[in-house]
């Protein structure tokens, strides 16, 4: 299958920042037809790096002469999801990630949760190029199959004896990604996939956790992560709020310590008005604040903006003092009006059960 490399189809995108003039340097009709071709393509690939260089046309390391990359199978005839190809916006949000955190050091993003992970390439991104220490990357029943066969042909197994030939060289038993000879680049214990419905939420949590006789690490543990991603994950109304019940789930609010709140960014394209509407108006209600952040895309990333892509920060809003307050107020009035509702109960019964016994003398 012929693979077709993300930086060299885009490279007329990967303009500097600073020549660019919104709607002068770059034509959006060019941008969408260079996404059209890469949609339509089997196999996509995606150099990757060990840092976080904002120029991605720059050298990348190798293994064994060959570029390192992400490559990732795609099924465009995909009739029942969306999750068969690589949306721009994935693209996006790892450039702005690797961007916004190049020069952070260890895994900046830490623990990470990818919701509706399509195919793959986010996810992979962030753990090959060691953005995150883990990634969990989370799709529908549908979307699983093809998901899971991206990720197993990223990892990367650790090496022996019998994978080298004599002159130390890796043995041609070792088969590249997906057919192709680039080896696999992303280490095993940095990735994960799980299924995660966001309107059967509970009964996937419950599923991902291990036995009690198991050491398996509870990969889908709620408030556990240190940062959540998704791409066009808003699409229908139905299901948003089950994507909002969802990131609550997962978020950790800050805490008086060290511990911060989850970071979340959302990057998508309006494919459904309603529910983009919706996601603004209905947030409050699951403690979270959805912000617009788009014009951080265009300080270094002008397709993005061409493309009407939108960067979304999720803020979980930290409980104030006056509401926790007026939360302790609220459950004593309601603990003193159930106690007060069940002392007139009992003097009532007590009543009606003097009542009772006095009628019964009158009979006699």
């Amino acid at each position: 299958m012929k693979l077709a490399v993300f930086q060299d189809h885009a490279s007329s995108l990967l303009i500097d920042p600073k020549d660019y003039n919104i709607g002068q340097d770059l034509d959006a009709n060019d941008a969408a037809s260079i996404f059209f071709e890469l949609a339509n393509a089997e196999l996509i690939g995606y150099r990757v790096s060990d840092g976080f260089s904002l120029n991605i046309r720059a050298s990348s390391p190798s293994i064994n002469g060959k570029d390192a990359m992400v490559v990732i199978k795609q099924r465009s005839n995909a009739k029942t999801h969306t999750g068969g190809i690589v949306w721009e916006t994935s693209y996006l949000l790892a450039a702005f990630l690797s961007s916004k955190f190049r020069n952070k050091s260890g895994y900046p993003l830490g623990k990470t949760l990818e919701i509706g992970a399509g195919c793959g390439m986010l996810g992979l991104i962030l753990a090959t190029t060691k953005l995150a220490s883990r990634v969990v990357m989370t799709e529908a029943a549908e979307v699983m199959d093809i998901l899971t066969e991206n990720v197993e042909q990223n990892v990367a197994e650790t090496p022996t004896d019998s994978d080298n030939n004599d002159e130390g060289e890796l043995s041609s038993s070792r088969k590249g990604i997906h057919g192709t000879n680039h080896l696999p680049a992303c280490s095993k214990e940095c990735i994960s996939v799980r299924r995660l419905r966001w309107d059967c939420l509970q009964e996937d949590v419950i599923a991902a956790a291990p036995n009690s006789s198991s050491s398996q690490e509870n990969d889908l543990e709620p408030n556990s992560f240190d940062t959540i991603v998704g791409t066009d994950v808003v699409f229908s109304p139905s299901l948003v709020c089950p994507l909002l019940e969802t990131i609550k789930l997962m978020a950790r609010k800050k805490d008086t310590g060290s511990t911060k709140a989850t970071r979340i960014y959302l990057c998508l394209q309006i494919r459904c008005s309603d529910s983009h509407s919706l996601l603004f108006s209905e947030a409050h209600k699951y403690g979270l604040e959805v912000v617009e952040a788009s014009d951080e895309l265009a300080s270094f990333c002008p397709w993005g903006v061409e493309l009407e892509c939108l960067l979304l920060k999720i803020n979980v809003k930290e409980e104030t003092t006056n509401q926790s307050t007026k939360q302790r107020k609220s459950s004593k009035e309601n603990k003193r009006k159930t106690e007060k509702k069940s002392s007139k109960e009992n003097k009532r019964k007590k009543k009606h059960k003097k009542s009772s016994k006095k009628r019964k003398r009158d009979e006699c």
